[in-house]
């Protein structure tokens, strides 16, 4: 199993308001098709995003971006 946090960058990681959703919307650029969203707030969007990363690359074979 692979180490995410070694690969996951920050600085590649957006949140915005979502006003359809009424929530925060967290996502990557390294990884774009995983999104997370918390209704209450935008640090908790990012920690269930890198949860959500973390899950991924464990379940999944996902490529280590180079």
């Amino acid at each position: 199993m692979q180490d995410t946090r070694r690969w996951i960058r920050l600085s590649a990681i957006q949140v915005r308001w979502s006003e359809a959703d009424t929530a925060f919307v967290a996502r990557s650029e390294q990884l774009p098709d995983l999104t997370f969203a918390d209704s209450c707030s935008s640090l908790a969007a990012v920690d269930g995003l890198l949860e959500l990363i973390e899950r991924s690359c464990a379940t999944a074979a996902v490529p280590e971006p180079g």
